[in-house]
């Protein structure tokens, strides 16, 4: 007989997944394994994103520079299209041979195709095989990012156990932030010491090759953590998933995703270049609030989580999406006034909060749809399908503002991601509270 996806039952001899006080050490060193892949494999994606300027006069030479900035970010939502398939690969095989491997795997594959776009050629060197070469290393780069992205979130959420999913879980979207603060600050130190020309000339090329130090430091933490209670219980067990539950569920989580990926994208890592060009922030004051707001997200997701713990994950979801839903266009507005730094920090910190809302609670209330014998898949293929739409949304972003001559508009974007998750958060069932998942 078929499990029903939202059932909490475990086949009879095996007990509800938890850590036991003695696995305490073994469930920190998991943590560990799980945030310093995510900050080293998201200093190398979230680079791209912090230089996309600078990468755009290098590859892609146009007669205007909303041309060539489009371009580049279309790249950048390349390296996303192939997330999904990233997602179903590594994701299977993270439920059927272990998380661990899986997650060692995609930290050699976005080491490799970083360190690749550090060393490429410029188009002035090469012509138009640059940028084909730099698709290829976006399309690696998306392709491991796919399988990372689930995969780790239920690595984490498992060694949870049954009363702190959300507290750890949280560590992903912290190490995330941490892995693009680590982004940003390199960009704003290198803007600053050696200003525009020097990183237009070079300085570009230096975070993409930290890749080949940093690449076999996460390997090394990964290959040699265990796996988590809760998976091993479910290895164990014969029961069959059902197909028709188990597509509603990704299908719920991919909607479920949608503001979560593109305020990541916006609030997170498009605002800078968004701030530079169009609220007439200076490239370096700009990249100086990216890193700050990024801290925020690192230092107070896990709070986020752990608040979820204790009062549910559906209060905090909803709160964001309806702040998102109402705010996100006067925010715009506000930013793109010439309001000056020290507010355009202020109004950026405010959405910042809103985003650690959601996604302090969200990679729980995300694995929490699924069993745990397709937790990686499912998870992965709802992340790899949105992330799509959360790669596009700097050119989509850029594409609007040209059609409508508003730059405000970016807002819309944002509040219309929100009203899409939103029905998706009030139908929920929320298991926070729920010992078994």
């Amino acid at each position: 007989m078929e499990r029903k996806m939202n059932s909490n039952t475990y086949p009879d001899g095996i007990s509800a997944p938890s850590v036991p006080g003695t696995a305490k050490a073994e469930q920190r060193r998991a943590a560990a394994a799980g945030m310093v892949g995510y900050i080293l494999e998201w200093f190398d994606f979230g680079i791209y994103g912090f230089l996309a300027p600078i990468i755009a006069q290098n590859f892609f030479p146009a007669h205007d520079s909303v041309t060539s900035l489009l371009v580049a970010f279309a790249v950048f939502g390349v390296g996303c299209v192939a997330r999904p398939i990233g997602s179903v690969v590594l994701g299977r095989i993270a439920d059927v041979k272990g998380r661990h491997g899986a997650l060692a795997t995609t930290m050699i594959l976005m080491a490799a195709s970083t360190v690749m776009m550090g060393l490429l050629p410029t188009y002035s060197q090469i012509g138009i095989a640059a940028p084909i070469l730099l698709v290829a290393a976006r399309l690696l780069q998306g392709f491991a990012a796919g399988g990372e992205w689930g995969t780790a979130a239920a690595f984490l959420v498992e060694w949870g156990g049954s009363n702190r999913r959300g507290f750890l879980g949280a560590f992903q979207q912290s190490s995330i932030a941490a892995g693009l603060m680590l982004a940003s600050f390199v960009a704003a130190v290198l803007s600053t010491f050696i200003g525009h020309d020097g990183l237009a000339a070079w300085g570009w090329r230096i975070p993409f090759i930290l890749g080949i130090v940093l690449g076999p430091i996460g390997f090394y933490v990964r290959r040699n953590v265990k796996e988590s209670p809760m998976f091993i219980k479910a290895a164990q067990s014969t029961e069959k998933i059902s197909n028709v539950l188990f597509w509603k569920s990704v299908l719920h989580g991919f909607c479920f995703l949608v503001l979560w990926f593109v305020s990541s994208y916006m609030v997170c890592v498009y605002m800078p270049s968004f701030a530079a060009r169009y609220a007439h922030i200076s490239e370096t004051a700009s990249l100086w609030a990216g890193s700050l707001s990024l801290a925020a997200v690192a230092v107070l997701t896990p709070l986020a989580g752990l608040l979820s713990d204790r009062i549910g994950r559906k209060p905090l979801l909803l709160g964001s999406c309806l702040f998102f839903v109402i705010f996100s266009y006067p925010a715009y507005r506000l930013i793109v006034a010439g309001i000056g730094v020290g507010n355009y920090m202020l109004v950026q910190m405010l959405l910042t909060l809103a985003f650690i809302l959601f996604s302090g609670c969200g990679p729980a209330a995300l694995a929490e749809m699924f069993p745990t014998k397709v937790r990686s898949l499912g998870v992965s293929i709802g992340g790899g399908v949105a992330s799509i739409l959360g790669g596009f949304t700097p050119f989509l972003t850029t594409w609007t503002i040209s059609l409508t001559g508003s730059s405000a508009s970016a807002g819309w974007l944002l509040a219309g991601s929100a009203a899409l998750t939103l029905p998706v958060v009030i139908v929920m069932h929320d298991r926070s509270k729920q010992v078994e998942i």
